[in-house]
């Protein structure tokens, strides 16, 4: 289902269920969420370098520290199926080790 879809024309909206509308918000803004962190993931990494190298070696500090909005905690970040196929190919060395480095935290 997508917004140009004409189940959503202003002359069917009065129509629509609220529960359907209530669903597509919050699809929506959990959407918007998730496009504003990925946006800020870089930003949020040179934050961590730069305090971790002014507080020394002492600082615990993480990424989702910096992130605009709390990562959600609901569930995996990687389907299984995509996180079968990344382990195979870890086993199998099919990917660069820069790769392996950034994605072992993910599979473990």
């Amino acid at each position: 289902m997508h917004l140009t879809d004409p189940l959503f024309h202003a002359s069917n909206f009065a129509r629509l269920p609220t529960k359907l509308i209530v669903d597509l918000l919050s699809h929506g803004y959990d959407d918007m969420q998730k496009r504003t962190n990925a946006a800020s993931v870089s930003t949020a990494k040179l934050a961590v370098v730069v305090s971790s190298a002014l507080g020394g070696k002492g600082q615990q500090l993480k990424l989702d520290q910096f992130l605009p909005y709390d990562l959600s905690k609901g569930g995996d970040a990687l389907p299984p199926s995509t996180k079968e196929a990344l382990q195979w190919a870890l086993k199998h060395e099919k990917l660069p080790p820069a790769i392996v480095g950034m994605i072992g935290a993910e599979l473990g």
